[in-house]
């Protein structure tokens, strides 16, 4: 009998030699471990010689990325370059008072060193930021001799990255995976936990086509679960012993098994990591738990244990030009009777959730990816505490649960680089799907085919009108305005002038656009004295808003008295009034509109957000 089978597996080995190890090819985990000296931490070289300890004791490669406070450090420094050959070190982009100091800057002190304006390289203006990347890379080489292959932050803008690919020879980004509000950033919109080739417009959309991709690769920290990541960031290989159920080192191995491996993917890939400024008894903990776990995965064979330069430097070679479609299906990590799927191109993402228990499917979250599409911060500084990356959705339950698409059954969907199919006896289509300029659908015996074409609202640069100029404006409003122009003065003012209307309120006056019948209140108010990065004025800073009922497809009411009324009861006496179903907000660089009391008091709810422009619904 054993002689039979020794037999057997020679002629399986030697027949079908490709199917052994086949599986086990092209899958990737990769170890990053930001350093950053923090007010917090008062032993910075303890907690990194800690897990320094961890990674060296298992022999695994990882990638450390420094802020520019940590290379300046001599301690650091020193202890760093010391570190075994399988070490890679990179740049973490986290500005700080010294960072701004020695770039000849003036730092955004917000009394918070992690509020996004302050942190972030996109709080600052394109020539900062070059003066900044310069600094650090020019600290960094003074240092270590040469120029880092890989960088990373929260959130690194795309303009920046560009810089750095050009100058510095820069292949390798980590990024953080989506994640709708957690610590105040949102970035919400990317693939989901896996990595792209961003676009040259924006960080957190991926290249479509050569000419606008960045030829650097996005790893993503904090990978989600595909499903309860989804509402909950938590649910993390990053953050899982927070959850409600303080789940334990096994769910941490699922996600290990669901991105690190292919599973009918060309390739898996996962990030894991730890910051460096922890408590340095923390890491014998949680730290060197997970770490056995890699180790365990990488002696089984299964899994390459790859730095970000050389995961970069493969994912280059494998895929010079586009990166390729990614699909996440798996059953309810946490054990529900749900599957879910995701699937991204370069063209698009969505995700899809099968119910047994309900019997239906759920189409949940779904967008496009189109290369006219510029990030928020590109040009103009984010002057914000928070982050606000929001890639424009035509589905997106978190944000907006009425555009849910839920059908009965369990409906198989047919997904393509361009577009997916999904089966027959589909009626309904979400609004917003319809109305989009971006969606081509087509209906066959019942089964519905939804293509993505290369449209979108406006150019790169959003929408330009010609208007009166605010001078102008308060000109007419005179009631001699006629006896001056008799007098030769004022005729001046009948020049229209240019105003800009930002992607990012294209995108909300389309999603106001799906809504149901109501009036728009809008700010009556203008801005002379505001400053922009931009070189068209924003309409709102002219108060100039008929754009709002334009592309919102709503009547709009000025009103100012809501937001300057000095009691909670007047603004609600003058909301109430109006009779009006929504209010509009606009937001751009320093200026902000908001509503003057809490949602409770006036009875308003939030229906959208984004770096441009807010949504309320009047209840």
């Amino acid at each position: 009998m054993r002689k039979c089978l020794l037999i057997f597996l020679f002629i399986f080995t030697f027949v079908f030699p490709a199917s052994i190890g086949a599986n086990t090819e092209n899958q990737f985990i990769t170890i990053v471990n930001p350093i950053r000296i923090s007010t917090y931490n008062p032993k910075p070289l303890e907690s990194l010689e800690a897990e320094y300890s961890i990674i060296r004791k298992r022999d695994l490669s990882a990638t450390w990325l420094l802020t520019y406070d940590a290379i300046a450090n001599e301690e650091i420094y020193s202890f760093t370059k010391k570190m075994d050959p399988k070490q890679e070190l990179g740049i973490f982009l986290e500005v700080t008072p010294r960072f701004a100091q020695d770039s000849g800057i003036i730092f955004n002190d917000t009394g918070s060193w992690h509020h996004a304006t302050s942190v972030f390289l996109s709080g600052y203006s394109q020539e900062a930021r070059k003066l900044l990347i310069d600094t650090v890379f020019s600290k960094f080489k003074e240092r270590f001799g040469y120029y880092p292959t890989s960088v990373g932050s929260w959130w690194t803008d795309s303009f920046s990255l560009d810089y750095m690919m050009n100058r510095y020879g820069v292949r390798a980004n980590l990024g953080v995976a989506d994640q709708n509000s957690t610590d105040g950033y949102q970035v919400w919109g990317q693939y989901w936990s896996t990595p792209f080739y961003p676009s040259k417009y924006h960080s957190g959309i991926p290249a479509a086509d050569e000419e606008n991709k960045l030829d650097i690769v996005t790893l993503q920290w904090a990978a989600r679960d595909p499903l309860n990541g989804y509402y909950n960031s938590l649910y993390s290989i990053q953050d899982f012993p927070l959850t409600d159920e303080r789940l334990k080192i096994d769910y941490f191995e699922k996600l290990i098994n669901l991105y690190g491996k292919k599973n009918n993917n060309i390739f898996g890939q996962i990030t894991v990591g730890l910051e460096a400024d922890l408590d340095p008894e923390g890491y014998e903990i949680g730290f060197a738990e997970r770490m056995s776990v890699i180790k365990k995965v990488q002696e089984s064979g299964e899994f390459q244990i790859i730095t970000m330069k050389d995961f970069a430097d493969w994912y280059r070679k494998e895929f010079p030009k586009l990166s390729p479609p990614q699909k996440v299906t798996t059953k309810d990590p946490l054990g529900k009777n749900k599957e879910i799927t995701w699937y991204q191109s370069s063209h698009y993402r969505i995700g899809v959730v099968y119910d047994e228990e309900k019997d239906e499917t759920k189409i949940f979250d779904f967008r496009v990816y189109n290369q006219n599409i510029t990030e928020p911060y590109f040009v103009s500084p984010n002057k914000e505490f928070t982050l606000s990356i929001y890639n424009p959705s035509l589905i997106d339950e978190v944000n907006d649960p009425q555009s849910v698409w839920t059908i009965k059954g369990k409906i198989e969907v047919d997904y393509k680089e361009d577009g997916f199919t999904i089966g027959k006896g589909i009626s309904r289509i979400p609004k917003p799907i319809t109305l989009s300029p971006a969606v081509k659908i087509q209906k066959d015996a019942g089964s519905i085919e939804l293509v993505i074409i290369d449209n979108w609202y406006s150019s790169k640069d959003g929408i330009i009108f010609k208007d009166y100029s605010p001078e102008a404006t308060h000109f007419f409003k005179q009631k001699r305005f006629v006896f001056y122009l008799l007098a030769g003065r004022g005729w001046q003012y009948f020049r229209k002038v240019d105003y800009l209307i930002p992607q990012g309120e294209l995108d909300a006056l389309f999603k106001l656009s799906a809504l149901p019948p109501g009036k728009v209140i809008v700010y009556d108010s203008e801005c002379l004295q505001c400053s922009y990065h931009t070189p068209i004025r924003p309409a709102a800073f002219g108060n100039k808003r008929n754009y709002v009922k334009v592309y919102g497809k709503h009547p709009i009411i000025y009103d100012r008295d809501i937001f300057n009324a000095e009691t909670r009861q007047e603004g609600k006496k003058q909301l109430m009034r109006l009779r009006a179903g929504y209010i509009y907000l606009v937001k751009f660089e320093g200026y902000r509109e908001s509503i003057p009391f809490s949602p409770g008091d006036l009875g308003v709810e939030k229906i959208f957000s984004n770096a441009n422009a807010e949504i309320w619904k009047i209840k």
